[in-house]
């Protein structure tokens, strides 16, 4: 079925034909408006006039009363790739991503218990706890109420808060907390939290020394010389506090890329995009925050038209740079996509600059015959157990406790996870549940609660690190079928398992192969903060 055929499908169900919607946008927008839609409108995708503005999208959306996002799949656009790519361009400042699931009707693979056991492990494998049943609409899982976290990637000059937080992780932020610092003021040292904060370069993790008047100092046991002070509201915005981290434990920084410069004489003012902001201040704000130049950008840019396998979203640098003196969106849909990549831009904070609202566009879904949506099922089907199943004593079990512990399922990151822990198929037997274990013997275990496994590098090598927390993790099961997570060398046919300095814990040997194994290396820590 050619896509024309599927749009007369899809409008013939609201009993619509194409030249009524044209009549019906002439009447609401004008004819001369960019959300009019000509009476001829046809689908072609290989022409580069084949596929409709996002001003006339979203006039079909209203007229159809059919979701933006679902005649954005029709014509071809996935609007959750957007969260997907932002997640994984490597960035030198830290940005903050666009957490949304835009397809809230897609399907989620999902778990259930298994067996009730008197007590849960203080490690243990995740498959051992939980396994794959029905899958989800994502509505489902997606909390009720307005969120209050923000999510965001931290880059590699962001380092105020390092070792606490490593470059390239990916952080939740408290929004509620965020005057959390006024309560305990003057506090020095690090028992405070970490607060996420906008400066006039960009975003920032870091202790903050509250001086009293609105004045802060960010804050950081690595950064011997002073910091400036800076005014909360006019120098700086505190957006929150960070509260959980999803560690990439295998990326580590370099020594050259130093923290954010924050004791420049010269400070511009705090400039901050809001429901005014037109679009073109938008995009040039947003490509200072992350710190792009045109070149780089547009560099970027060819890497997110390879994945998406289409040229259409590769922007050359001088028209990145025209892109900050217009008005109107780029005229094809994936330069809007690719902005909104690359700046780390809200997809509904750019339609709104654009004059288009998601709150104002249509809001039924459309069915699953008209947007084919995977059911993904991870496992073999004789694994998979009906939801129906599944007995409320079991739901009010691990998984449910868990849950409501994290507040918040960030389904936004899904699709990115294998390329975050780096494990080609990650599933869920790379996962290790370590929330039971109180007393870890390293740091960054301290309130972790699942840790990623590479189970295909079992023997540890002698890092070269200078520091013990670049030191690599290992997961070893013991004779008894206890587990153990920690820094370890193989010495003379022993699994050495190495004390970190300040933990209550001595340097044990374990005959390898004998006595303990390695399971794998560690490759990310999901762990709360505070």
């Amino acid at each position: 079925m050619s896509g024309t055929d599927q749009v007369r499908r899809i409008l013939s169900t609201r009993g619509l034909t194409l030249y009524r919607v044209s009549q019906q946008s002439a009447q609401m927008f004008g004819q001369s408006s960019l959300f009019f839609i000509p009476h001829n409108l046809r689908y072609d995708p290989t022409v580069f006039s084949g596929r409709p503005s996002i001003h006339q999208l979203f006039a079909l959306s209203k007229i159809t009363n059919f979701r933006l996002c679902d005649w954005l799949t029709v014509f071809g656009f996935h609007i959750d790739v957007i969260p997907w790519l932002q997640v994984l361009v490597p960035r030198q400042r830290t940005a903050l991503l666009d957490s949304s699931v835009y397809d809230t009707r897609a399907w989620i693979p999902w778990f259930a218990e298994r067996l009730l056991m008197r007590s849960i492990p203080p490690i243990a494998p995740l498959g051992q706890l939980l396994t794959w049943t029905a899958p989800r609409r994502a509505e489902e899982l997606l909390p009720v109420s307005k969120t209050k976290f923000l999510y965001a990637k931290i880059g590699q000059e962001d380092l105020l808060a390092f070792p606490e937080l490593a470059p390239s992780s990916v952080i939740r932020i408290d929004a509620t907390r965020s005057m959390e610092l006024f309560s305990y003021p003057k506090t020095p040292g690090n028992n405070n939290p970490i607060f996420f904060v906008e400066t006039d370069i960009g975003f920032a993790c870091s202790h903050l020394r509250y001086l009293g008047n609105s004045r802060v100092v960010l804050s950081s046991p690595r950064l011997p010389f002073a910091q400036a002070e800076l005014t909360v509201g006019r120098d700086l915005r505190i957006l929150g506090v960070v509260d959980a981290e999803f560690r990439l434990v295998l990326i580590h920084h370099t020594e050259q890329a130093q923290s954010m410069p924050v004791s420049h004489q010269h400070r511009r003012p705090l400039q901050t995009s809001n429901s005014q902001t037109s679009l073109k201040e938008l995009i040039r704000l947003s490509r200072l925050r992350v710190g792009l130049s045109f070149r780089e950008a547009s560099k970027v840019s060819r890497w997110i038209a390879q994945i998406l396998t289409d040229d259409l979203y590769f922007a050359a640098a001088s028209t990145l740079s025209d892109y900050e003196t217009f008005s109107v969106p780029p005229r094809h849909i994936q330069k809007i996509i690719t902005l909104c990549v690359l700046y780390s831009i809200g997809f509904g904070d750019f339609l709104r600059a654009s004059g288009v609202s998601l709150e104002y566009a249509g809001g039924e879904s459309m069915p699953d015959e008209f947007i084919p949506r995977q059911i993904f099922y991870r496992g073999r089907e004789s694994d998979i157990e009906s939801r129906e199943a599944v007995s409320l004593e079991r739901q009010a079990g691990f998984l449910d406790t868990l849950t409501k512990q994290w507040a918040e399922i960030p389904l936004f990151l899904r699709r990115s996870l294998n390329e975050l822990v780096g494990i080609t198929n990650f599933s869920l037997s790379d996962v290790y549940w370590v929330g039971g274990d109180r007393n870890p013997i390293h740091p960054w275990l301290v309130n972790a609660t699942f840790v990623v496994i590479n189970r295909r590098v079992k023997k540890p090598i002698q890092s070269t690190a200078t520091t013990f927390w670049e030191q690599p993790l290992y997961l070893l099961l013991a004779r008894d079928g206890s587990y153990l997570c920690g820094c370890c060398t193989f010495q003379e046919g022993l699994v050495v398992v190495h004390p970190y300095p300040d933990r209550t814990f001595s340097l044990r040997q374990f005959r390898n192969g004998t006595d303990a194994e390695v399971i794998g290396q560690v490759t990310a820590i999901l762990r709360r903060l505070c």
